[in-house]
């Protein structure tokens, strides 16, 4: 509901663990998201290239609003394997493939690393992809094919370097003498690994429930997020409903609307509770911090306008849907604070708190950084 960060992996793996013969469906972002899991019994993961049901065996499909990256893919997957799973990945022919160039654009454009970016490529895709420079998934599987489209990526960065002067010279140059060896390497891995299925394949195939994983907050959006501090993708469940209505599926869907019982934002941009900052405990298993490209972890207490505004945009998409809140991290909070029309208000207890944040008829919460403390409220 927020900016992310707010439990998709985990909540993600809970729903892996109760549905029968599941799958998770990708349906926005990419591999630039890092969706955490942590069992009991000690076993631990940030999926990115993989859905966050993988601990539970259950396969994930990436559609084609997507990005993947070959070398995150072997990675992970490798990574996974020594942690005694042997994940299943499916991928939309049309999703979008990440170059090693998109990467090197991603971290040296200069306004780009002002509005903030995780660092892996996933913005310059989507924008190249946007034009007629198309990477998809596909190509991987046509070796002679791939490699001609990806000097024509090479191309496509060599020019937007040569329009942007001289000043950006060493870059270019260091575009110039960027190897692309163990990336190709990564490919040949990648091919080994992805399953191309398009969606009438993959709704052909047999599974009994439909996990929409989303990427990202849904204050990230980029129709609805403030620009410039946006994604370019749309974190809301726009995605997820055009893939079952083109392909004929029942829409009688629930959606589940994730928050923490604080308010998170990783990166730059406007958080409306900023001057509240919060004070935790209980958050050692805490995967966001300071390290990394996207610059300061904020926090502040919880803005019942925000969710409401992040419930009205999806509210454009979801029609009819069953709406559903899981608030998690409860047992991180020293106090309950909350925001409502720009004002502090402080609740009595943990029970008058959920009554004044729950803004659906369902409502599950979360007091652990795993999915096995996930409650029904109400």
């Amino acid at each position: 509901m927020g900016y992310g960060d707010e439990g998709k992996g985990v909540f993600t793996d809970y729903l892996s663990s109760k549905l029968s013969y599941p799958v998770v469906i990708r349906f926005n972002g990419g591999h630039q998201c890092g969706h955490t899991v942590k069992h009991a019994d000690g076993r631990f993961h940030v999926f990115s290239n993989f859905g966050a049901g993988s601990f539970r065996n259950t396969p994930t499909f990436f559609s084609r609003f997507c990005t993947i990256d070959p070398t995150g893919i072997a990675r992970e997957f490798n990574a996974l394997r020594r942690s005694g799973i042997n994940p299943a990945l499916f991928v939309d022919p049309l999703a979008m493939v990440t170059t090693p160039f998109d990467k090197f654009y991603n971290v040296n454009n200069r306004a780009n690393l002002v509005h903030g970016t995780v660092g892996v490529g996933f913005g310059a895709t989507v924008e190249r992809n946007e034009g007629p420079y198309k990477l998809y998934a596909q190509d991987l599987f046509f070796p002679t094919i791939f490699r001609h489209k990806l000097e024509a990526v090479h191309d496509y960065y060599r020019t937007k370097y040569k329009a942007r002067g001289l000043e950006t010279c060493i870059e270019a140059l260091e575009l110039e003498i960027l190897r692309t060896d163990q990336f190709m390497r990564d490919v040949d891995a990648a091919r080994g690994i992805i399953r191309l299925l398009t969606e009438k394949q993959l709704f052909a195939t047999g599974f009994e429930n439909h996990i929409f994983e989303g990427g990202q907050g849904i204050l990230l959006d980029m129709d609805f997020g403030i620009f410039p501090n946006v994604t370019r993708s749309n974190t809301t469940s726009k995605n997820a409903f055009e893939i079952l209505n083109r392909n004929g599926q029942p829409t009688n869907a629930a959606v589940y609307y994730l928050t923490r019982a604080y308010q998170t934002r990783h990166g730059n941009g406007w958080m409306s509770a900023e001057k509240y900052p919060v004070a935790l405990i209980n958050n050692a298993h805490e995967t966001n911090g300071p390290h990394g490209r996207q610059g300061e972890f904020r926090t502040g207490i919880l803005d019942t306008d925000m969710l409401r505004y992040a419930l009205q945009c999806d509210a454009n998409f979801a029609g009819d849907a069953e709406r559903q809140m899981v608030i998690s991290c409860i047992d991180q909070l020293t106090s309950y604070q909350y925001l409502s029309a720009g004002n502090v208000l402080t609740a009595p207890g943990r029970e008058a708190f959920l009554k004044q944040i729950a803004l659906c008829d369902r409502v599950l919460t979360n007091e652990g950084p795993g999915s096995d403390t996930i409650r029904l409220w109400r």
